[in-house]
């Protein structure tokens, strides 16, 4: 089955305006609170060149990045070669809307602008992969982009009634908060603003416990 993702592996030959360089400042300042119960191991899918999962790996998590480009992953194993982190790390390419074969349960994913690719029909098929990864009470973070953000320029805007809706069976909403998406100003499609920021929704839902 192909996925929408699958054609973002020539984004990689360059730079991609969504590669900035460094962890994302939401998903860095959730984790580093503490407010929520995170229990590992991690598996941060839709990793790019893996900054958010060297990140969680340095904070001691156990952490899986995977991505359908094979470009992003060569990159990101040739940064992990490069960082001493605490945790442990490892970087694969597979499909996220197929992950019933990846082997562990994990207590968190990450998805940092993926879920915003799907169309409406492949976000259930996508959701339910996702429940095929999660372990009971285990947590799914996600950014992405927000219909607050104006024009029509880059990936496609989600309402928070469109995440609610999207987790409605089988999942239990912990929190949708507005936030910033940051993205590489010299990158390609970026806002015309030039803007290093867009607005976005940082969503924490839960596994309910069958």
């Amino acid at each position: 089955m192909s996925s929408p993702e699958d054609g973002f592996d020539d984004a990689y030959a360059g730079t991609p305006p969504w590669d900035i360089g460094r962890p994302q400042s939401a998903i860095r300042s959730l984790f580093e609170r503490d407010e929520i119960p995170f229990e590992g191991p991690v598996l941060d899918l839709g990793c790019g060149t893996g900054e958010n999962s060297l990140f969680l790996a340095d904070r001691g998590y156990t952490v899986l990045g995977a991505d359908a480009s094979p470009r992003a992953i060569e990159q990101a194993k040739a940064k992990a070669e490069t960082r001493d982190v605490a945790g442990d790390i490892d970087f694969r390419i597979e499909d996220a809307l197929s992950l019933d074969g990846v082997e562990d349960d994990f207590g968190v994913v990450v998805d940092c602008g993926l879920f915003h690719v799907f169309d409406d029909e492949t976000r259930r098929t996508y959701v339910s992969s996702l429940a095929s990864a999660v372990a009971p009470d285990g947590h799914v973070v996600i950014l992405c982009f927000s219909d607050r953000e104006p024009g029509e320029w880059g990936p496609r805007r989600i309402s928070e009634q469109e995440l609610r809706t999207a987790f409605e069976d089988g999942w239990e909403i912990v929190k949708i908060d507005p936030a910033r998406f940051e993205v590489n100003a010299q990158g390609e499609d970026v806002s015309p603003s030039n803007d290093e920021s867009v607005e976005a929704w940082l969503t924490v839902v839960r596994r309910a416990v069958k």
